[in-house]
């Protein structure tokens, strides 16, 4: 499930860059929607209700989680998106894995053995490898956008790890869905509270950049969600967070796809990481 989510989200990913300069707000709050919507509409299919049963400290982990990832979280990150490309973004990404181990160790009491150190090294290793340009290739990266992609990266890392104690006595799916009401009806109202909730639901009317952002969503928030929370719950955070990363490598191989100039030391990274991975997998 976590390699799954990886390769959905990067497929997000390459969609996500083509809303071109939609504000990262409207941006989230549209796909955090859209989202809400699907998991309401399968939960009701499926028959799950919400769990009334859950501790108040459960639910709280829940909704705060929700809020950390989904109303602050995705925002920084989709407005560092917006600013650098997915080279640079999966750079910034390499931060997500290592704040996961050290989160989990500190408060899950997670072991860190040496399996999981050295194929979360060799993944961040080959992403950076995957990531840096090199000579006359080189250009300025924007620094802000750098920074607030990293501030994304670090936020959801911390929001997960935060609901994991929640997650062992959760169903999925309403786990899943308890997150997203909590995350997009915070982002929303914290619009309202600033005057701009009407430009908060730009993306609300139908256009045509729904062509991109609906599959973006449905992929990067629905489908990916569930399969993250799902490596979360049946594994260890820790793990899961490490096969995440691999989806900076599946951006590069979708890019290949779609017609992009990948250079050797890409696909030299790529190998490198490919490897942690497995390393991981058979800890």
């Amino acid at each position: 499930m976590a390699i799954g989510c990886a390769l959905a989200w990067a497929a997000a990913v390459m969609l996500f860059r083509r809303a071109g300069e939609v504000p990262a707000i409207a941006l989230n709050l549209f796909k955090n929607a859209v989202a809400t919507t699907l998991l309401i509409v399968t939960m009701l299919a499926a028959g799950i209700p919400f769990d009334a049963a859950r501790s108040p400290a459960h639910w709280a982990l829940l909704i705060g989680s929700g809020i950390l990832g989904l109303a602050l979280a995705d925002t920084l990150f989709l407005a560092g998106l917006r600013r650098i490309d997915a080279s640079v973004a999966a750079v910034a990404d390499c931060a997500y894995s290592p704040t996961v181990v050290a989160l989990s160790a500190a408060f899950l009491g997670e072991h860190v053995g040496g399996g999981l150190i050295a194929g979360g090294l060799l993944v961040v290793v080959g992403l950076a490898v995957v990531s840096v340009r090199a000579g006359s290739a080189k250009r300025a990266v924007d620094g802000r956008g750098v920074a607030l992609a990293l501030a994304g990266v670090v936020t959801t890392a911390i929001g997960v790890v935060l609901a994991k104690p929640a997650l062992g006595r959760s169903d999925l799916l309403e786990a899943t869905t308890v997150r997203l009401c909590a995350g997009t009806a915070a982002l929303y109202l914290s619009q309202l509270v600033v005057g701009r909730g009407r430009e908060a639901l730009a993306l609300f009317k139908p256009q045509p950049i729904w062509k991109a952002a609906v599959p973006a969503a449905v992929l990067g928030t629905y489908v990916a969600m569930i399969l993250w929370l799902g490596g979360m719950k049946y594994g260890t955070a820790s793990r899961a967070a490490l096969l995440n990363q691999s989806g900076a490598i599946f951006v590069l191989v979708l890019s290949r796809l779609a017609g992009e100039a990948v250079p050797l030391r890409r696909w030299v990274g790529a190998g490198i990481a490919v490897a942690g991975v497995g390393v991981i997998l058979a800890r």
